[in-house]
């Protein structure tokens, strides 16, 4: 790699990723799992009060290494001025949406929020293996398809 191009890479800076979404709906457990980290284990009663911020390491498939940093937010109404800077200074957003509870009101607040920043997003779905999941996932893609006007669903 030429030098200018060695300096060119390294003035970039890591994409930044706001996980957002309504409190309870494993925003901060998604991050523990994709660092292999237990925080959630150590937060007051399991919620998220603050910004957390994390970076990780990812290697390509042709070994360089690239900086990816998350913004773990709360999802608790209170924090919404917290969110919106999130969704601000982000260049992407996840949108966490439990299995379980389905879309709640901090879910299209964040939506809101989102979509007014011009920021891309993904829709993720959370707490899927849970009893009373298979009940709400057919109901959450609906209501997100119509509030987004998505157009495609990945299953696993």
């Amino acid at each position: 790699m030429a030098k200018s191009e060695q300096k060119a890479e390294k003035d970039i800076r890591p994409p930044v990723v706001a996980i957002l979404g309504h409190i309870d709906h494993g925003k901060s457990t998604l991050i523990d799992y994709i660092r292999k980290t237990n925080v959630t284990g150590a937060e007051a009663g399991g919620i998220t009060q603050h910004i957390n911020t994390y970076e990780i390491v990812h290697t390509s498939k042709d070994g360089r290494e690239k900086h990816i940093t998350f913004l773990d937010t709360p999802g608790h109404e209170a924090f919404s001025n917290i969110r919106i800077h999130c969704a601000n200074v982000a260049d992407i957003a996840a949108l966490i949406v439990s299995a379980e509870d389905g879309v709640k009101p901090q879910t299209l607040e964040v939506l809101k929020q989102i979509k007014e920043c011009h920021l891309p997003y993904l829709v993720v779905i959370t707490k899927i293996d849970k009893p009373s999941a298979d009940i709400l996932l057919n109901k959450i893609w609906q209501k997100m398809k119509f509030m987004s006007r998505a157009t495609a669903v990945v299953r696993r």
